[in-house]
């Protein structure tokens, strides 16, 4: 019999003490030592090798279990040890092959069926993993984590009831397992039961509060719960315990979107899409948080791929739509909301999108029926009906679209876009004191960008006297509103009321030809001392105008001799009736529905160029004025654009051009209120649905006395126009001198 060593005993025992406590280095270093005494000790072996797949070197840990058991072959717990080892290496059917071989030594091994499970549901083979991790429950039935495990193997083949039954179970036996907690709250919160998962997430967290997977995904239930702040604190906490995760990036990011935080939303997905390469939900999502920012124009190159990563995502197709359709590319819009619907047909918003390219495109009467179906999905869709007031208006179907402005604003009282076109419609009929009042709505309307100005006195309401005190009127839209009411500035100041009037520099000079004492300044310019102040436009509801007390009479503003004189000779020269013309409204302004489609192309305007005896004098400045040089009949046609003044004289020009012409033919621009501003014979374009101070249907004008109107029949169709413009032009041209 031989002997034992007293020293390698303490030795070992040293190291088991170390291995048992946690001390992996330690207990290394000593199995390694004791071993290079004795090279064929199998136990110390098993031991260093167990000790080593503890530590993480599982590669070593597998080879030292194998020449254990090469030494020593029928071990099963060695065996279970080395199929442990060969799991984590991914070497599932050599795991397998050990846990069969274990389990024909020792059918009562409960771990060994669990570890054999385990191998084999990692296969794919489900149903024979379940067989097994229900035989080492029946075998040891007190055992928590045998429970757990089998639980899982349940929810994999869909038997949910059953595996929370086995979860519960688990916690049951032993409270402190958090897996058993995590699994549970995953399952509930699959099944939709929320708030019961995240008790057993709350459970989870609190036994192990440095588990990354358990943050995230207890902050995905409280963003199912809609309790989004505390989502996002979750996953936070998560990436500060494992930075750079990319699930949990991406989940932070959704969240951030969905509060609105678009900006942080952007910075996660940037980090994922630097960490990660292109997927398609990453490139989706920051697609769509730069459509949030309004940087339309980035944010088409990644849901661009992001839809050709995953084209069978329908947000994708309908953010990009969105960025297409701010960016004006009508026609591709139209074609991105069409992707998205034939992916999910019902969705309200995309229909409302939709619509608004169709009126881009002049298809209103499709919008109406693509709106119609919206709202026959959402009635609650307060934006829907404003768009669908819209298109009724566009369609001149204005008592349509009051009623659906209400209903607007019925869902969301005083929104100021269904307000403000609820205005325009009771102003386009004549209703000018309901439409007055709505007509307010103009500052609070974001598409207007229309500023409250605040001057540091009482805005005067009409009620108050103001003889002998001063009242401040600042010019707060468009060249032509200003030169449209400025009309009620005299009669103010015939009262005995000091007026000044801050307008845009490049009206200054043409507006000092207002009658009565009124002193103009430019916007920018200091502002004088004064009582009250009253936007332009909110004089009419000061003071109560309707139609039968508009202030009509013109001229209000008028020529400057010099200029009129210097331009006199010149005008006079050229032979027959001298027409001018201007055909582009400001295409800024153009974009807003209501008022698109009110210029014409120059082009249209061909047939007066043929009319005998007829010259044709652009007053065209900037944008439209290149139009000239490509139209058949530009050596038709005299153009002055170029020559007449910017700056501070802008209008002055075209003021004393317009005293030597017989008649100005305009679409709705500020030539044309010039025109009549000045008592000129002017005749005004109108598309189908003009804006609302055209009215309905007449062809004069309450505002301008020397005005006619001629308005389209057919929405978008200009010859009608230009035809009963060439007819009622022709007889005054072949009566005129040539």
């Amino acid at each position: 019999m031989s002997s034992i060593d007293p020293t390698r005993m303490r030795d070992l025992e040293s190291a088991v003490r170390d291995h048992r406590a946690g001390r992996l280095r330690e207990a290394v270093a000593a199995y390694e030592s004791l071993l290079r005494r004795n090279p064929d000790d199998a136990d110390l072996m098993q031991l260093l090798g167990v000790a080593l797949g503890q530590r993480g070197d599982h590669e070593a840990g597998a080879r030292f279990l194998a020449r254990s058991l090469e030494l020593k072959p029928d071990r099963p717990t060695v065996l279970l040890n080395l199929a442990h080892a060969l799991r984590t290496l991914g070497r599932e059917e050599e795991a397998l092959r050990c846990c069969n071989r274990a389990l024909a030594l020792d059918p009562s091994l409960a771990g060994g069926y669990r570890t054999r499970a385990a191998a084999l549901a990692a296969l794919g083979r489900l149903q024979d993993a379940l067989a097994n991790y229900g035989q080492a429950v029946r075998l040891a039935p007190n055992d928590p984590s045998a429970h757990a495990d089998l639980g899982v193997a349940l929810d994999a083949v869909g038997r949910t009831a059953d595996a929370l039954s086995c979860f519960e179970r688990a916690i049951a036996l032993d409270p402190n397992i958090a897996a058993a907690h995590h699994n549970h709250a995953m399952l509930n919160a699959r099944l939709g039961n929320q708030e019961r998962a995240l008790q057993s997430f709350d459970r989870a967290v609190a036994l192990q509060p440095h588990h990354a997977a358990l943050h995230n995904n207890r902050a995905n239930t409280l963003k199912e719960l809609g309790r989004l702040p505390e989502a996002l604190k979750g996953y936070s906490l998560a990436l500060a315990i494992e930075p750079g995760n990319p699930e949990t990036l991406h989940n932070r990011a959704v969240v951030s979107s969905l509060l609105g935080d678009h900006t942080e939303a952007l910075r996660d997905y940037d980090e994922l899409l630097a960490r990660g390469g292109e997927k398609a939900p990453d490139l989706i999502g920051r697609g769509a948080a730069l459509v949030a920012l309004k940087r339309n124009a980035e944010a088409l190159a990644p849901l661009q791929r992001g839809t050709e990563l995953l084209p069978n995502d329908a947000e994708g197709h309908t953010q990009y739509g969105v960025a297409l359709l701010r960016l004006s590319r009508y026609a591709e819009a139209l074609a991105s909301f069409d992707r998205a619907l034939a992916l999910e047909p019902d969705q309200p918003e995309v229909l409302n999108n939709r619509s608004i390219a169709l009126v881009a495109l002049g298809r209103v009467e499709e919008a109406l029926i693509t709106l119609q179906g919206a709202i026959a999905l959402s009635k609650e869709s307060a934006d829907t009906y404003t768009n669908l007031g819209l298109v009724y208006r566009a369609l001149g179907r204005n008592y349509e679209a009051m009623a659906s402005f209400r209903q607007t604003l019925a869902r969301k009282p005083a929104d100021p876009a269904a307000s403000f076109a609820l205005a325009f419609a009771h102003l386009t009929v004549g209703e000018f004191k309901e439409g007055w009042p709505l007509y307010e709505s103009r500052f609070q309307e974001p598409t207007l960008a229309v500023p409250t100005r605040d001057f540091g006195v009482p805005r005067w309401n009409g009620v108050d006297s103001l003889v002998g005190k001063t009242l401040l009127v600042n010019a707060e839209q468009g060249l032509g509103d200003a030169i449209h009411f400025c009309r009620y500035l005299p009669p103010l100041a015939a009262r005995g009321i000091n007026i000044v009037f801050e307008v845009m520099p490049a009206l200054k000079a043409l507006l000092r030809t207002l009658p009565g004492s009124i002193q103009i300044i430019g916007r920018g310019e200091r502002i004088p001392a004064a009582d009250y102040h009253c936007p332009l436009l909110s004089l009419p509801l000061a003071l109560g105008t309707d139609l039968a007390t508009i202030p009509a009479d013109v001229p209000y503003l008028a020529t400057d001799a010099e200029r009129t004189a210097k331009w006199a000779g010149r005008i006079q020269a050229i032979p027959g009736l001298r027409v001018g013309i201007a055909w582009q409204g400001n295409p800024t302004v153009e974009q807003l529905m209501w008022a698109r489609g009110r210029s014409m192309p120059l082009v249209e305007l061909a047939p007066l160029a043929r009319i005998p005896g007829v010259s044709l004098i652009s007053l065209q400045k900037g944008a439209g004025s290149e139009q000239i040089r490509d139209v058949p009949f530009s050596d038709r046609v005299l153009d002055l654009g170029a020559e007449l003044d910017e700056g501070p004289d802008a209008f002055v020009d075209t003021a004393a051009v317009m005293a030597g012409l017989d008649l100005v033919i305009s679409t709705d621009t500020s030539i044309a209120h010039l025109a009549g501003a000045l008592a000129r014979p002017a005749w005004i374009a109108l598309p189908a649905a003009a804006e609302w101070r055209w009215l309905l249907e007449r062809s004069d004008s309450p505002w301008y006395p020397t005005m006619r109107l001629f308005r389209q029949r057919r929405r978008g169709h200009w010859p009608s126009v230009v035809s009963a413009m060439v007819s009622a032009l022709t007889p005054l041209a072949s009566g005129h001198p040539r």
